[in-house]
């Protein structure tokens, strides 16, 4: 995700214990949680892109709003977001 600028970064957090609704029972599994940075724009493409490499039906993909953020960190997501020509 980062390689193809679909994100500025990824930070992984594992493991850890999940509990969850799935096909009527609740049930328990180790998961890794991974949170990733990008922009608006590039939202739905990464999203596509976790769909197509996930091993779950409904893996979680959610975007947490950003209400503030130093200037100069926002800027470098922007612009670690946006493709190079040829990229």
């Amino acid at each position: 995700m980062v390689g193809g600028r679909l994100a500025a970064d990824a930070q992984i957090v594992a493991p850890i214990e999940s509990t969850y609704w799935w096909a009527g029972e609740i049930r328990r599994s180790e998961e890794w949680l991974l949170l990733m940075k990008t922009t608006v724009d590039r939202f739905e493409e990464l999203a596509r892109r976790v769909r197509e490499l996930h091993s779950y039906e409904v893996p979680q993909i959610i975007a947490v709003p950003l209400v503030a953020g130093t200037a100069d960190y926002l800027e470098w997501i922007r612009r670690e977001t946006t493709p190079s020509p040829g990229e």
